[in-house]
């Protein structure tokens, strides 16, 4: 008679997360785990697609700064799923509305998981999470001074995918998750109040402002690599000291690409990736939403290289922007008049991408990076039309 190994998969425990095993399936081990959190303002836990417990101060407490821990139970393999919120009053993103502090709020979230058995922490939150911005407000930030913001400020929302936080849902057109220090963020009361591993991060969108309403989502093996993730120190010629992006790389200029310079990347990098993009207003009449809004796409940069010229997207391969059907650079030319946001983001890679400049468009690159970044900066500009 052949004897039959059981494989044994360490895992979590109190009511069961895990999906339920055949008579053919490897025996799971169910252990419990405690999370440790911190939000400005709020957050929400999802363990396989199943909530499991919330931020204890509510999202309409203003100045809600606390930790919080929740006990759940599961089985290695699991995904984590997490809604963060801004405090905001309305849909047009500011805080104190009608007040003389009348304000647009910023965010910031930190989160660790540790099992309760061994008292391991098993996952941290950094920029390896995947995001999905669902709503953003205001896209207009000039709007702040308004009487009646509700009316004058621009907002953007999109659905919330309904199996977002399973394990199955496919992320890989999100983006990853932006880490800020405590400084960025301004950690307040109750973060303190938690032994963070170094290895933790503060993470949110894109824009620590703007950005009101995330999805992230991050994998949970129970093994936690403690290697730091390294943040680029990104600048550009083409931005003035006060973050203002220059009128020759917009479509009121003479449309040239921005120049871009990074440092502060790992040894083991192998290429960068630069791109540009900004979140979108409001659809006009007869358009349809892309998954993507990049300038442009330039990726396979030799790893000598340290800067981008003014109107030159070289060295490397240029691949497409979200309008043109040919690689190349598309200047900003935001719908009316107010402040619109752009994000230049580099990214030091572990090996150099092989895609069809054809085929480059930003949501292919960042799916063929995926699990592949070794650092990335950010320079988030703004720029006004007239």
């Amino acid at each position: 008679m052949k004897r039959v190994r059981l494989l044994l998969a360490v895992v979590v425990a109190s009511f069961s997360l895990a999906t339920p095993s055949t008579s053919h399936a490897a025996v799971t081990k169910t252990l419990t785990f405690q999370a440790e959190g911190w939000a400005d303002n709020w957050f929400a836990l999802y363990i396989n697609g199943k909530k499991v417990g919330e931020d204890s101060v509510p999202i309409t407490t203003t100045k809600s700064f606390n930790s919080t821990k929740i006990k759940f139970s599961a089985s290695y393999p699991f995904t984590v799923g997490v809604v963060l919120k801004d405090y905001v009053e309305n849909r047009s993103g500011l805080e104190y509305i009608g007040q003389p502090n009348q304000q647009i709020g910023d965010g910031g979230f930190a989160l660790q998981i540790r099992e309760l058995g061994s008292g391991k922490i098993v996952a941290v939150s950094n920029h390896l999470w995947k995001s999905l911005v669902i709503d953003k407000a205001p896209l207009n930030p000039e709007c702040v001074s308004s009487s009646n913001p509700l009316v004058d400020c621009k907002s953007r929302s999109i659905a919330t995918p309904s199996t977002w936080a399973t394990s199955t849902f496919n992320d890989s057109k999100w983006i990853y998750a932006s880490e800020f220090t405590a400084e960025q963020v301004g950690v307040k009361e109750g973060y303190f109040d938690i032994s963070w591993s170094p290895a933790a991060k503060l993470i949110w969108g894109g824009d620590l402002k703007l950005d009101n309403t995330i999805l992230m989502r991050s994998a949970v093996t129970g093994l936690l690599s403690f290697t730091e993730s390294k943040t680029l120190k990104v600048k550009s010629d083409s931005v003035s000291s006060s973050g203002v992006l220059d009128r020759s790389v917009t479509c009121d200029g003479a449309g040239l690409s921005p120049q871009v310079s990074w440092d502060g990347f790992p040894a083991e990098t192998k290429s960068f990736y630069v791109t540009m993009d900004t979140v979108p207003g409001p659809l006009r009449p007869g358009e349809v939403a892309s998954p993507d809004h990049s300038y442009f796409n330039l990726f396979a940069i030799p790893v000598t290289t340290r800067s981008l010229e003014s109107g030159k997207l070289s060295p490397g391969v240029v691949g497409l922007n979200f309008k043109s059907k040919t690689p190349g650079y598309e200047p900003p030319c935001s719908q009316g008049p107010g402040a619109k946001n752009y994000t230049i983001t580099v990214y030091a890679l572990s090996f150099i991408p092989n895609l069809a400049p054809g085929d480059a468009t930003q949501s292919n690159l960042i799916k063929a990076i995926d699990g592949k970044i070794l650092a990335q900066g950010k320079l988030v500009t703004t720029y006004s039309r007239a």
